[in-house]
């Protein structure tokens, strides 16, 4: 597995699979890690909200692009039509917005402090600082629009 960072990353090898059907939506997967710089939680509820600096969000522009362009590469197999890039931007929700990303919240969360020691959700809270492992495992398209 590849980590990426906003120094060292391989977003130029990022690769859709065919979208399939799963229930009532498409799915691609993608195989995409980042460890984020040390960012500050804007808040906490049933998603983890947290405020992104200039190089993260410079590093999930180049995701966002990449994803867009081999949207646009691949229409004609996987939409069976030509889409330009400016309509793949059209159907394509970015990652973040407004300078902060918003994450799910499940299970598999794993929280631990600097001591390597495990904490529960509930011990954070906004203001606090956290460097997070984050893996995109597929984007998901719905009717109108398609999103990480």
């Amino acid at each position: 597995m590849e980590i990426n960072t906003c120094d060292k990353n391989f977003i130029e090898n990022l690769n859709l699979e065919k979208p399939y059907k799963l229930e009532d939506v498409y799915i691609s997967n993608i195989n995409f890690t980042i460890q984020t710089p040390k960012l500050s939680i804007n808040k906490i509820s049933k998603k983890i909200s947290l405020i992104l600096n200039d190089h993260m969000e410079t590093l999930l522009n180049n995701f966002d692009n990449k994803i867009i362009q081999l949207l646009s590469e691949n229409s004609t197999d996987f939409f069976e039509e030509n889409m330009s890039i400016e309509d793949a931007e059209e159907i394509y929700k970015y990652s973040y917005k407004h300078s902060k990303i918003s994450l799910s919240i499940n299970k598999k969360l794993s929280i631990f402090n600097k001591h390597k020691e495990q904490l529960e959700l509930e011990s954070l809270c906004s203001g606090d600082t956290v460097i997070c492992l984050l893996k995109c495992k597929k984007i998901i398209f719905y009717k109108s629009h398609c999103e990480p």
